[in-house]
């Protein structure tokens, strides 16, 4: 769906409801959902508040426990990143790449009204045609 503005925004880039997992699943568990969905990341949300992101576990986290020799059994919150970049879901492109770059992350918790709306990722941004709005809007959208 393109946005009424004529532009693409961030939350035209979500393909599915996001991806969870909470704090106290294992690594095992973690590294089991990121293959069976061919994903980057995991959105790691307390089981009482499944709407709000904690953090994001990404195949950095699970590459630096593994190089710890972390036990598989171990616990997603022992090794997680802490904090969560978010954008809201209308936002353009630009901020979404302007956040990545600044964080050196990728990938972006998207929100819609506070509530987790899903993920993208830098390959997201990456494609065609989000390339061309970002190249429309201007890098480093002011918004």
């Amino acid at each position: 769906m393109v946005a009424s503005s004529g532009g693409l925004k961030v939350g035209d880039l979500v393909r599915r409801p996001p991806l969870v997992i909470h704090p106290d699943s294992t690594l095992l568990e973690a590294v089991d959902r990121l293959m069976e969905h061919n994903v980057g990341a995991l959105v790691v949300v307390r089981r009482e508040e499944p709407d709000k992101a904690v953090a994001v576990l990404s195949e950095r986290d699970i590459v630096r426990a593994l190089n710890m020799r972390m036990a598989l059994s171990t616990p997603v919150e022992a090794f997680m990143s802490p904090g969560v970049i978010s954008i809201e879901y209308d936002q353009p492109l630009s901020k979404a790449a302007e956040l990545m770059w600044r964080y050196n992350v990728r990938h972006l918790v998207v929100t819609k009204e506070g509530k987790l709306y899903g993920v993208i990722s830098i390959r997201d941004l990456i494609k065609p045609e989000s390339l061309q709005a970002i190249c429309r809007e201007g890098l480093f959208h002011s918004s």
